[in-house]
């Protein structure tokens, strides 16, 4: 089903591209725009550009761009009307139901869907069914309030091999994406089952908020009948979920992370349901494994530092800390907080309270010094041999930490700690980082360059876009970009004077003949509007890049002398019209002087062309006349 364009154009003004791109990206103002890491790339220096008044995004570094639109469905990896629906959920307005099974569905939206609709039969049969009982009395003896199992979208899965199948084939779904979703499997026999059996059930959304997995905890310890198998059963990979990308509770806790400016770290759902519920909301959970480089990134986004929960009982955030040195090396900072023996954060915060568990965060200490006193405990610092070593892994740690005045100030505090002399930990870190630096590093290839070892890589479409915008004149580019971001006056004012044939470059001419025509039936060619409409389709990339273009104002501002009383745009206008019109007369110039020598080298008779001549001289001399002070309207 098709969404009306007045729904599209809701959605759009009530989607603010900057609000939008800071649940994903932290986001920092730099003038009139707003700069960050790309999401899009992997990089060191901020080079994504988001710029409010445009409505428009840009990479400088990989030339990904587009409007807010575009951004939801490069990075949930949906199309167009999936993107218009979930920024209509965001905003709370209502769009025409889906059709799913249309073509133009997309693989992605229909797992999406498969999972929704899993979710909420689960959420029924945990709170509307008798069985279910049993698992909400469960959720409730961890403490969890009704509104809390609401919030966290927590359910059960009822003890049947086929309830899941059964209800989702009454609602459209086809059992093969109930399959890819990771939600049933398929017998010998071809008939489905349902992989989530007798268990408690956790959503697992993606950082925007949709379903995209489950884990599901065991609730019956003796029915073989169902094989409840692991204590927690989760999805399987599927082509919406990737556990190594996602953070648990993202969804809901990332304003606060933002806010606090650092993330607590914990080890599974019902630690981070309990101290969400007890008001500690800026905290993510790692389900039980070492953190990934791309969970690493997505924290990065949010804040500039960690703290983990660290449970000395738990193998899960004994593996969450070993992935501190890459959280290091990618220049977080880290803290540690232990918990009393026997004790795991879901029980501290119940027993204890938020206040209690704040003032432990208080008294967190920076993962240099944890290592340093777990090295202690284990005696190393008793004896000469074991100092060094101690001392060593302490270094090696700190050569992960990219910040070099950081560095400098660990160095001081732990020579005075052990009463070694600085000098030598310099030569120790600087031997420690001169391997590293001879060491073949192993890079995690991207998504959107890998290429099979026997093809042919592909064509970048956006560097393609990128070469085509630089080779027009910087006319053409100025026009182009002024139609797209000026008001009526400059728009109409350009289309009055320029005529598409003076465009040279073929595609800034066909641009411009599509923008013409888009004007005159719709009234705007606004760039943010442009990107997603089907008739501009092939141009999407190139007017990205145009309009991340920065204007060269104060280096052109002579050219401008005596258009002051308009405004910038219709000074910058009037310019790259005239600019554009001079060229060409120029060029017809040299052509016509060119014709007049070959002429007149072979004796014939170069009068008329003599006149053709003056007549583009005397043109281009009234040139500026015709575009002084005197051209107030439009001509």
């Amino acid at each position: 089903m098709k969404i009306p364009e007045d729904k599209i154009e809701e959605v759009r003004s009530a989607s603010d591209i900057v609000d939008v791109i800071s649940t994903y990206v932290r986001l920092k103002r730099r003038g009139k725009s707003y700069v960050g890491l790309c999401p899009f790339h992997k990089e060191k220096t901020p080079s994504f550009h988001v710029t409010p008044d445009k409505q428009m995004f840009y990479c400088f570094g990989c030339h990904e761009g587009g409007n807010v639109f575009t951004f939801v469905m490069r990075t949930e990896k949906v199309s167009f009307v999936e993107a218009v629906r979930t920024l209509a959920n965001r905003a709370g307005i209502e769009l025409p139901v889906s059709d799913t099974t249309q073509p133009g569905s997309t693989q992605n939206e229909k797992l999406f869907r498969a999972n929704m609709v899993a979710a909420r039969f689960f959420y029924h049969s945990l709170t509307q069914t008798t069985e279910g009982n049993y698992a909400l009395e469960y959720f409730r003896n961890r403490g969890f309030r009704d509104e809390t199992i609401k919030q966290f979208g927590l359910g059960y899965a009822l003890r049947s091999w086929q309830a899941l199948v059964d209800h989702a084939q009454e609602t459209g779904i086809e059992p093969e994406h109930l399959e890819k979703a990771g939600l049933a499997g398929k017998r010998d026999d071809n008939t489905m089952y349902d992989r989530f059996r007798g268990r408690a059930m956790f959503p697992i959304f993606s950082t925007s908020g949709r379903v995209v997995a489950f884990a599901g905890r065991q609730l019956y310890e003796d029915d073989s009948s169902i094989n409840v198998g692991a204590k927690y059963i989760n999805t399987p990979e599927t082509l919406i979920y990737h556990k190594s990308k996602l953070l648990y509770g993202l969804s809901l806790t990332r304003d606060e992370i933002r806010k606090q400016e650092y993330a607590i770290l914990v080890e599974g759902y019902t630690d981070l349901i309990s101290m969400y519920q007890a008001g500690i909301q800026n905290v993510v959970a790692s389900s039980g494994t070492a953190l990934t480089e791309e969970q690493i990134r997505l924290l990065g986004r949010y804040a500039p530092s960690v703290v983990i929960v660290y449970d000395a009982d738990s193998a899960g955030s004994a593996a969450a800390l070993r992935g501190v040195e890459l959280l290091l090396e990618k220049g977080l900072d880290v803290k540690i907080v232990q918990l009393p023996e026997g004790e795991d954060p879901d029980s501290f915060v119940r027993s204890q309270g938020k206040n209690v568990f704040l003032d432990l965060i208080d008294e967190s200490v920076s993962f240099v010094d944890f290592k340093a006193s777990e090295l202690q405990k284990e005696g190393l610092f008793a004896t000469p041999e074991g100092q060094a070593r101690a001392v060593r892994s302490i270094i090696e740690t700190l050569a992960k930490i990219p910040d070099e005045l950081k560095r400098n100030f660990y160095i001081k505090a732990i020579a005075e700690r052990y009463d070694l002399y600085e000098s030598t930990l310099y030569r120790e870190l600087d031997s420690i980082t001169r391997k590293e630096r001879r060491r073949p590093k192993y890079t995690e290839p991207d998504e959107k360059t890998t290429v099979a070892a026997d093809t042919e890589p592909p064509v970048n479409q956006n560097d393609q876009s990128r070469n085509t915008v630089n080779s027009f004149t910087s006319a053409e580019r100025d026009i182009l970009k002024l139609i797209m971001q000026s008001d009526r006056e400059v728009m109409e004012f350009i289309f009055s004077q320029v005529a598409s044939d003076e465009m040279q470059h073929p595609v800034a001419r066909k641009l411009f003949e599509e923008l013409f025509e888009h004007y005159k039936k719709t009234g705007n060619t606004y760039a943010a509007l442009l990107i997603n409409d089907d008739s501009f389709s092939e141009y999407s990339s190139i007017i990205t890049q145009l309009i991340a273009e920065r204007y060269e104002v104060s280096e052109r501002w002579e050219s401008l002398r005596g258009f002051e009383d308009f405004s910038v745009n219709m000074q910058l206008s009037i310019d790259a019209v005239r600019t554009l019109k001079k060229k060409n007369i120029k060029e017809r110039i040299e052509s016509v002087r060119k014709n007049i020598r070959e002429v007149e080298r072979e004796g014939g008779d170069s009068i008329t062309l003599a006149r053709d001549l003056q007549i583009l001289q005397q043109e281009l001399k009234l040139l500026d006349q015709h575009y002084s002070t005197a051209t107030r309207k439009p001509m």
